[in-house]
């Protein structure tokens, strides 16, 4: 014989809890016993391409120290600092008051050459001259002409002007100063498209070609990626380095590229369209790589084949398809099959340390 009481002890008796149970479907219902909580995200496609870093400098699209052919003094000058200036544009003028009287001297040789010409025709015409003395004036004439085009020449030397479409440097003489062949007057350079030049690995000249995609940053501009294209590529590969001189052109339009600047390169060679997954859902057994998949309230193991890496994740070759949901956290003592309860979505891979970060 022995006596039941509920929730308490009898002493000299048998007793027993009672355990009640509710239905684990009904809405709402707690997660069965042993449940592991975890994260899911969705597989997707994204791009994948193989990246090559670069360092490269800055180059103007055109560029040139502007400075006279003659040795005389400026009498002028056309442009304030920073200029932009059209081809054919007049920069300075220098001294020419011995070209304009040897013009003026040639001009009116030639005129009175013309005269005696005009003269002598109708006398050879009457026969009241010989043909002779017409063809020597008639030499005398080209020889005029000459000397205007040489005094022409010499004074286009003293009008000094912009050779292409650019902007102006600082300016480095004034009017009055003697200046010679070599001395800057100024810079002139084309930047609205700059030049990048920078070197490729021997390894890799399969994979790059005259119009591949190239992304520069500078250090001072970290903001902002310019985008161009790589343009040409050198005929001779340096015996030291194993590399190829290499040059991209990319649009500049806001001028904020300078010629000189030292910027960093990415080329992204190769580039396909593939399965992704977080790097943190992969599972390594040996030699193999799995990740969990996550279907009815329960884990279940795949085995998938990797290819390549980016930040934070991997490609999948061979395994899984795209929209399959898998597991990225609480992979910790998972194993095939197991119940699991969903309790957030994967939302971006842990931010990449840097050490010179301000905290």
């Amino acid at each position: 014989m022995f006596l039941l009481v509920t929730g308490g002890v009898v002493a000299g008796g048998w007793f027993f809890w009672k355990k009640s149970q509710q239905p684990s479907s009904a809405k709402g219902a707690a997660p069965a016993k042993g449940a592991m909580l975890v994260q899911v995200t969705k597989v997707r496609k994204e791009s994948y391409a193989l990246d090559l870093d670069a360092i490269g400098s800055v180059r103007s699209f055109e560029s040139i120290d502007i400075s006279p052919n003659v040795t005389e003094v400026v009498t002028g000058l056309f442009f304030n600092d920073g200029d932009f200036v059209k081809k054919g544009a007049l920069l300075a003028t220098l001294s020419d008051a011995e070209e304009q009287a040897m013009l003026t001297s040639a001009k009116a040789s030639l005129a009175e050459e013309e005269r005696e010409i005009a003269r002598l025709k109708n006398l050879v015409e009457s026969g009241a001259a010989p043909e002779a003395r017409l063809a020597e004036r008639k030499t005398l004439a080209d020889i005029a002409q000459q000397k205007i085009r040489e005094a022409e020449a010499r004074m286009a030397d003293r009008r000094i002007t912009a050779p292409f479409d650019g902007w102006l440097g600082l300016r480095r003489i004034s009017v009055g100063a003697l200046v010679s062949p070599g001395t800057v007057i100024s810079s002139l350079d084309k930047i609205d498209i700059v030049k990048i030049d920078f070197s490729v690995p021997e390894t890799y000249l399969d994979s790059v070609k005259p119009g591949t995609a190239i992304v520069a940053r500078a250090a001072s501009l970290s903001s902002k990626d310019f985008k161009g294209t790589l343009s040409q590529m050198d005929t001779r590969i340096d015996s030291v380095t194993r590399s190829l001189a290499a040059r991209a052109e990319v649009p500049n339009p806001d001028l904020v590229l300078k010629p000189g600047m030292l910027v960093m390169v990415k080329l992204a060679l190769e580039p396909r369209l593939s399965l992704s997954v977080p790097e943190r859902a992969l599972v390594p057994v040996g030699s193999k790589k799995y990740v969990f998949s996550h279907a009815d309230g329960r884990a279940k193991r795949v085995e998938v084949e990797i290819g390549r890496r980016k930040p934070g994740f991997v490609e999948v070759l061979k395994g899984l398809a795209e929209g399959q949901v898998i597991i990225t956290d609480g992979l910790v003592g998972l194993q095939d099959g197991a119940v699991v309860k969903v309790t957030a979505e994967f939302e971006r891979p842990a931010r990449a340390f840097n050490p010179e970060e301000t905290w």
